[in-house]
């Protein structure tokens, strides 16, 4: 069995040497450590098609290429910004 170690140990330290210090450290050689239970799931999404004319794809795919966004996310993105607008739009 290894020595524990005390979380209150470890020096505060960058985002970088942070990741360094668990890629040679792991949680179970502290002491007090346990899994934690915290579940993480995302809502369900509903998949839906639509046909756009070829030049609106390309559109979308020129402005994917210079956001570096895929092009699912860029489409799903531009939609929720529509949305939001509108839902913003009926409060007033």
């Amino acid at each position: 069995m290894k020595n524990s170690k005390k979380v209150s140990a470890i020096p505060p330290m960058n985002d970088e040497k942070l990741e360094k210090f668990w890629d040679n450290n792991e949680p179970e050689d502290f002491e007090g450590w346990k899994e934690g239970t915290m579940k993480f799931t995302r809502p369900p999404k509903k998949l839906i098609q639509l046909r756009l004319d070829p030049r609106d794809v390309r559109i979308i795919d020129m402005e994917s290429k210079r956001s570096g966004i895929d092009r699912a996310q860029l489409v799903r993105s531009w939609v929720k910004e529509k949305i939001s607008h509108m839902h913003n739009d009926e409060r007033l």
